[in-house]
């Protein structure tokens, strides 16, 4: 199964979409996504959703199917930053099923963003924060120090690698 990911820099940022990975539930796609997209730009969050159940929203989709029975659920809303570029979360709608959320959301964003909007059900989404991993890879670099017999520019790139690892720790608040 294809998971979606969408990952936050920061606290105050918008979780954008940054790729997708194969895992088998949503468990073992929140692991997969904090190996792969987790571990080199600054991340607060990321956030999975199946691909099968992101429904694309298009102008003029005939959304006469929806039965509008049933109780609301919550339904999240990423939109197009620009023609061809990444979605990144925009908001939430409640709505009974895929037709009605697709409806409310040309209703709320269409008139005002021209490009691709993506809807999926909130529960099926599967978010990690900072509050459960740790994010950021390692930047160690000393396996490739063993590679050199000149020992001066070795010793300067041991050092440098040092700091930059201080550095990282540092903005990670572990010292």
């Amino acid at each position: 199964m294809i998971w979606e990911v969408f990952r936050k820099g920061s606290a105050d940022a918008d979780f954008v979409y940054c790729r997708d990975v194969h895992a088998p539930d949503k468990e073992m796609a929140k692991q997969f996504a904090v190996i792969q997209h987790g571990r080199r730009k600054p991340t607060e969050a990321l956030l999975v959703a199946p691909q099968d159940e992101i429904a694309e929203v298009s102008p003029g989709e005939d959304l006469s199917e929806s039965s509008g029975d049933g109780p609301e659920v919550t339904w999240t809303v990423f939109r197009q930053d620009r023609a061809g570029g990444y979605h990144s979360h925009c908001g939430e709608v409640s709505a009974t099923d895929p037709a009605d959320a697709k409806a409310k959301v040309l209703d709320q964003y269409a008139a005002t963003d021209p490009n691709s909007l993506w809807v999926v059900r909130d529960r099926l989404t599967g978010e990690i924060t900072s509050d459960e991993v740790t994010f950021g890879g390692t930047t160690d670099k000393s396996y490739r120090f063993a590679q050199t017999y000149n020992v001066d520019p070795a010793a300067e790139e041991v050092e440098a690698s040092e700091d930059e690892q201080v550095e990282v720790a540092r903005k990670r608040g572990d010292i």
